[in-house]
Order: C-alpha cells, then structure tokens, then sequence
C-alpha cells in the first residue's frame, strides 16, 4: 500500500491540475452558458413485438439485417395505445462488434392519432454489460402530440428472449 501512496497522490494532483485549467480557461469562462441541466424525465415506455431476423448479408460496414416488427402496445404521459405491424429494426453488426440500429415504425394512440418513430442508436457491450442507447424522433400531426415533434429523447432497450420482443423506454432530455 505504501508503494501505490505516491502514485496515487501524483494521480490526484495531476487530475485535479487538468479539472482546474479546464474549469477556469478564459475561453470557457468567455463563453458560459446558461442551458439547463440535462434531467431526463421518463415519458413512454414501449412493448414491441418482433419475429425472426431476416439477414441481409454482408456489406462494405458490416453484416447487415433487420427484424419485422409485429405490433405490441405502449404507455407513457397521457398517451397510450397500439405498436403498428409493419416496421422494421435495421441492423448492421460493424467489424469492431458494436451494433447500429435504426428502427422505422409506427403507433397508434387510442384516440386513433398514428405517430411515426424513427429511433437511431447502438447496441454494445461493455464489461459484459449490454448497453443499447437510441435517440428516437418522432413524427406527430399537429394537434394533442406534437409536443414529440419538439422534444429531445434518449432511449434504452431491454431485449425479450420469449416471445421475441423488446421494452423501449423513453426520456425526454430537452
């Protein structure tokens, strides 16, 4: 322990030498911001259903495929309803095995409004962690949902094994 002591005092001083020169640059206090605080604050939570991938094959990114999706159901803050059948989540599984997703579909809130999803991300693994962050868009008529239209959202995704579908929740950002 005595011999990691000196190691570990230069490693906090020079940390708290690199925090310090970034937090006080007169480029960064020229230029402060007022933006507010990132909170992420939950608003939909999606149950989609999947059946099996349909593999494309390989292309000059990756080995590409994508996954139908079958319908399902979503809740979230004063709207709810029905996953469309007819969308598609579109793979590629990049060399450095980190996935891209970019999944097309749409719902239906039970007022009869269809919103249109467009949810970019990635899947990878970390620590033997998975990971899979989307940043979806939505596309909303004007009227009682465009308040998706404006927002910004960040996503995660927990895969089901059996039967084949995931959870997508989704928080607002901005």
């Amino acid at each position: 322990m005595k011999k990691f002591l000196p190691f570990l005092y230069l490693f906090l001083v020079l940390t708290s030498t690199a925090t310090h020169a970034l937090t006080s640059s007169p480029l960064i206090e020229q230029h402060q911001t007022t933006a507010p605080a990132i909170n992420p604050e939950p608003v939909l939570e999606l149950y989609v259903t999947l059946t099996d991938k349909v593999t494309i094959g390989e292309a000059d990114d990756g080995d590409r495929y994508f996954v139908p999706i079958t319908g399902g159901h979503f809740f979230g803050k004063n709207i709810k309803g029905k996953v469309n059948a007819g969308g598609a989540d579109w793979q590629v599984v990049r060399r450095d095995d980190i996935k891209e997703i970019n999944a097309l579909y749409s719902i239906e809130t039970d007022d009869g409004v269809t919103i249109v999803i467009d949810n970019k991300g990635m899947v990878t693994s970390k620590s033997g962690k998975r990971y899979a962050i989307t940043a979806p868009k939505f596309h909303a008529p004007k009227g009682k949902y465009d308040w998706l239209n404006e927002g910004m959202f960040i996503g995660n995704i927990t895969s089901i094994a059996s039967p084949r579908a995931v959870v997508i929740r989704v928080y607002a950002v901005l």
